[in-house]
């Protein structure tokens, strides 16, 4: 399909941001490090503001509970993460999509749709507020550490190997949209080993790190399908400049409920969920295709 050099380039980049990551985990990062502290029944009769400035900020359950659990988890995601190079090389750069590499990345999607969507309507104690406008998902992952994990995972492997999927079956081969989905997807796993620092910490590296690798996430992955979506529409294509104009304009909502509403787990996840409505309709619909592509594809899966 595309350059075999860049094939060994894309593998290069996953193999260094895995072993960038293995290497920060096992030297700069320690399992015990955060502290926590876990709530009594006594802490849900103190007031909103009291309640908040004890607990912001603060994990109410260990983030590991031993060194073997730590250690366990270091290794399977740092595997994860060299399995990136491998999505890469069977879905980009396959001589033809299988239908096994189609129910793959299907299920990927789903599973990551639901599991982002129930995650950001898990409960949380009403000092809070309103879980629709005030509890973000970094602030869920202060309370359910190990949820945080596979949501930042599950999230991060569906968007990576479907925005590949999508860039295979298009025949679409621009490298910039590659390198920042890859880099997007790989920052969110330091987020989620990283809890959220609370107001009080801003300025502090725990929660500049935290901050920054999400963002990074956010906007890299959505850079990924925007990338391809302006592709699409400067060939005139009526359908993607529709779908072009639509997810910026969740995109800029989102930005605009940031600044007027503030920060929650549901404003979070508007783009994530029109992102995996728009990567559905374009991989596994026919659309957004033209007859000419629905036909190629049709020939395609016919040899399978």
């Amino acid at each position: 399909m595309a350059d075999k050099k860049m094939l060994k380039v894309y593998m290069g980049l996953c193999a260094v941001l895995a072993f960038a990551y293995g290497v920060w985990m096992s030297v700069f990062t320690k399992w015990n490090q955060y502290p926590y502290i876990i709530p009594t029944p006594a802490d849900d009769l103190l007031s909103d503001v009291d309640y908040i400035a004890k607990f912001d900020g603060v994990l109410q359950e260990p983030l590991f509970t031993s060194p073997a659990v730590y250690w366990l988890w270091v290794v399977f995601s740092t595997a994860l993460l060299l399995l990136y190079a491998l999505f890469i090389k069977k879905i980009l750069f396959a001589e033809k999509l299988t239908k096994a590499t189609t129910v793959f990345c299907m299920v990927n999607l789903f599973v990551g749709c639901a599991f982002i969507t129930w995650y950001g309507f898990l409960s949380f104690p009403e000092q809070f507020g309103n879980i629709l406008t005030d509890v973000t998902a970094s602030m869920l992952g202060l309370r359910y550490p190990w949820y945080f994990r596979f949501w930042g995972v599950l999230a991060s492997l569906s968007i990576f190997t479907n925005t590949l999927y999508m860039y295979r079956k298009n025949n679409y081969q621009g490298k910039m949209g590659v390198i920042v989905t890859t880099l997007g997807c790989v920052a969110i796993f330091v987020t989620v080993n990283v809890p959220s620092a609370g107001l009080d910490l801003v300025m502090t590296a725990r929660c500049l790190a935290h901050w920054i690798t999400a963002l990074v996430f956010a906007f890299l992955g959505a850079a990924g399908v925007i990338i391809f979506l302006f592709h699409k529409s400067a060939k005139k294509e009526k359908k993607y400049i529709v779908a072009t104009v639509f997810f910026v304009a969740v995109l800029l909502l989102m930005l605009v409920l940031l600044v007027t509403v503030g920060k929650s787990a549901f404003i979070e996840n508007l783009p994530m969920w029109v992102a995996y409505a728009l990567l559905f309709v374009i991989n596994f619909t026919s659309l957004l295709d033209k007859k000419a592509d629905k036909a190629e594809e049709e020939k395609q899966y016919s040899k399978v």
